[in-house]
């Protein structure tokens, strides 16, 4: 099963990459990015995520191959439910 809009809000807020969710913004501020990730075709690849948020953020390095694997594995578990 697909994993909803929602969810995938909460995965990126739990995987905050940039650091935002910490600083006080609230748990949807990656709404936009959960949006483009959700567009992508297939299971999306590492360099499909971190390139979501280099563009966001205007910065290549904002999501680290590690939080965007952790990203994708909580994405594979979630639908799997």
């Amino acid at each position: 099963m697909p994993i909803t809009r929602e969810e995938m809000i909460d995965i990126l807020a739990e995987a905050d990459p940039v650091g935002l969710i910490a600083n006080g913004a609230p748990r949807d501020e990656y709404a936009a990015e959960a949006d483009e990730i959700l567009s992508l075709r297939g299971v999306p690849q590492l360099t499909e995520i971190t390139s979501v948020f280099g563009v966001s953020f205007a910065d290549p390095g904002a999501c680290t191959r590690e939080t965007a694997r952790w990203i994708v594995d909580e994405m594979a578990a979630r639908s799997s439910l």
